[in-house]
């Protein structure tokens, strides 16, 4: 429930400093002159209608540990009726700061654990005009006990394939706290056989063109839950291909540029009107790799370079529905000769160490003098166990394939790298 505090008006004296007097010019002490620039403010959220009338605390009755923050949200509706978020607005505080601390953004810093109390502490977000509310959480490293695994988006109900959607779950601990709606301490995974993925947040991806079922497990060490998640892609409705925000599908660059694009899906109208952007779950295709290559995965998921002169297709696909773009690749890619590093034939790095490896296509042309196209390169290790691999960067003039050494090994292998049809070579030897 929210509460009210009643703030002294002084509108005598906002009406003299409001009528041609300087604010700084009141004769006032600092604790007054903030009461004045308190009630200031007070008469201008009046005479707007902006003035809080009640507030709502988010992101309460949660579990913390030593040195956790967590971030509380608030919104507040005005004497307008209009709603917006306040958390910025609110004077924070915190009943116990030995046990955690809020700043004046609504942050939460847990600083102890504490098995008092199940380590409660009420923190309370205050208007400038004295309404206010509260809420609690709890700073301790008590195991927890159970877990129940829940739909937080959509709520009920199959999930939208292609479609961002996330779960979440109340955490019952040793000592009888319950911490509502967490991913805090979680890990989870999917099953194998699906197109679902999830990552660390409980954010689930899915593409497959067919309604599929996939088996979602939450664990907190060895405590763990399940929830079976149906996702459909019949309401899928329309795919689209962005570039700067805006819908394209026509695409010009040079040999040597770089762009960045983003998927969109509609729902069918009687299901959503909104637009969604479907990153993380859509394919992108080109038409024909020589020409451009495209970034699949990865922070920078959607990015093209163009490698050589030609017109193709940019394809994202979802859920059984596809949309491309024509791309236009210009410019010279005459390839003169495939560099690995600065050309070495061998390479010799100590045991337990790391060594990353680009491959630089030089040209005979000046406007493109050399490229790197380590991400777009078909790397082979040759059969050999010496080290694993994996390309880093990607989507980035930086881009490597990165060598780590099997723990405490010795000994020699050839990396190869095919690109454009071309070899080349280097040896690496493990001393």
């Amino acid at each position: 429930m929210f509460k009210h505090i009643n703030f002294p008006r002084q509108s005598a004296l906002i009406a003299l400093c409001l009528s041609g007097f300087l604010l700084t010019a009141c004769d006032t002490d600092s604790t007054d002159s903030a009461e004045l620039a308190r009630a200031v403010e007070l008469e201008r959220l009046r005479a707007t209608g902006e003035i809080i009338e009640t507030v709502t605390i988010h992101g309460g009755q949660t579990r913390l540990i030593e040195s956790e923050t967590h971030q509380l949200s608030a919104t507040g509706v005005d004497s307008n009726g209009d709603t917006r978020d306040v958390t910025d607005e609110l004077e924070w505080t915190s009943s116990d700061e030995t046990i955690a601390k809020v700043n004046s953004k609504g942050l939460v810093t847990a600083v102890a654990n504490s098995t008092v109390n199940q380590g409660l502490v009420t923190i309370t977000g205050t208007t400038i005009n004295g309404m206010f509310n509260d809420t609690e959480l709890s700073v301790s490293d008590v195991a927890a006990s159970a877990i129940e695994l829940k739909q937080k988006s959509p709520e009920t109900g199959n999930i939208f394939t292609c479609i961002d959607a996330s779960v979440d779950s109340n955490v019952t601990y040793e000592d009888g706290y319950i911490s509502l709606n967490t991913v805090r301490g979680m890990s989870f995974s999917v099953d194998d056989m699906t197109t679902a993925k999830i990552d660390d947040k409980g954010n689930i991806f899915t593409s497959s063109a067919e309604i599929e079922n996939t088996i979602v497990t939450a664990s907190i060490g060895e405590i763990s839950d399940q929830l079976s998640v149906t996702a459909d892609p019949s309401s899928l409705n329309t795919l689209a291909i962005l570039r700067n925000d805006e819908e394209i599908n026509l695409i010009s660059l040079d040999v040597g540029d770089r762009l960045s694009f983003n998927a969109q899906a509609t729902l069918l109208s009687e299901v959503s009107e909104e637009s969604f952007d479907i990153d993380n779950s859509v394919a992108w295709q080109s038409g024909n790799a020589t020409v451009f290559g495209i970034t699949a995965d990865g922070e920078n998921k959607g990015t093209i370079l163009g490698l050589k002169p030609g017109i193709t297709t940019l394809s994202a696909l979802c859920g059984g529905k596809k949309i491309s773009a024509t791309v236009n690749v210009s410019g010279e890619a005459d390839l003169d000769e495939l560099q690995i590093n600065d050309g070495e034939a061998n390479i010799t790095i100590s045991k337990n160490t790391t060594l990353d490896l680009t491959l630089l296509a030089k040209y005979t042309s000046e406007t493109a003098s050399s490229l790197n196209v380590t991400e777009f390169t078909q790397w082979s290790l040759n059969g050999s166990e010496l080290v694993h691999a994996e390309l880093i960067k990607q989507g980035t003039s930086n881009s490597t394939y990165q060598l780590t050494t099997a723990k405490d090994v010795t000994g020699t292998l050839i990396v190869s790298a095919i690109y454009d049809g071309n070899t080349v070579s280097v040896i690496i030897t493990i001393e």
